[in-house]
């Protein structure tokens, strides 16, 4: 299994999470929807380490990460508003990550090359991020969360932020990535936007799994 999540608990303030366990195979595509307020976005930032448990487990690639830091954590994250550098290109977003791990300059330019054909925006390189569609700033989003290869990618509501004729765009763009075999974790209010995508989902309810499919 690429994620094993065991017994996994956290509290904040009156609200309890879990216990919850699940497991993702290696390229899955989990779904984890509900409410607001369930909890998605608490798993989702337990799971990046942006949180510390209080008690469980998660396992990446048979390694224990339960409390190994953010930044050395094999787990990319596409935030819902992208959060993509302002003053930076779009060669230099998708490049922070690789010269954060001190990355030789040949194999910058080769990945984010790579990456740029991948998600089409081979043009794109040199222009202003501010200057993107929102179609187009999704795959820089994309492209940046997966440039250092993490074993799981994260999306937080990855279509939320686009509009109706975007999405359906965003949706193939995901199933590349889906096809790619990247291990994916897609967190949701709307279950309907991740029909034909996820492999499994799990929908929370109050801090629970209410339902594993």
């Amino acid at each position: 299994m690429m994620l094993q999540i065991e017994s996994l608990e956290y509290s904040v303030g009156e609200f309890n999470l879990g216990p919850l366990s699940f497991e993702l195979e290696k390229g899955g595509y989990l779904a984890i929807s509900g409410p607001s307020g369930s909890g998605k976005s608490l798993l989702m930032e337990l799971v990046a380490g942006l949180r510390k448990v209080k008690s469980g487990k998660i396992i990446i690639d048979s390694v224990n990460h339960t409390f190994t830091p953010p930044r050395e954590r094999p787990v990319g994250l596409l935030f819902q508003d992208y959060a993509l550098f302002p003053h930076l290109s779009v060669y230099d977003n998708i490049a922070f990550p690789l010269r954060i791990l001190k990355k030789e300059h040949r194999q910058i330019e080769s990945r984010v090359n790579d990456l740029a054909e991948f998600f089409s925006i081979e043009t794109l390189k040199h222009r202003d991020v501010g200057t993107l569609s929102g179609g187009e700033r999704q795959r820089v989003a994309l492209a940046r969360a997966i440039a250092y290869e993490p074993s799981v990618l994260i999306l937080d509501e990855p279509l939320s932020a686009l509009d109706e004729e975007l999405r359906e765009d965003a949706r193939e763009t995901l199933k590349g990535l889906k096809d790619s075999r990247q291990t994916i974790i897609h967190v949701t209010h709307n279950r309907n936007e991740v029909e034909g995508l996820a492999s499994k989902s799990i929908v929370l309810s109050q801090g629970f799994i209410k339902s594993l499919f």
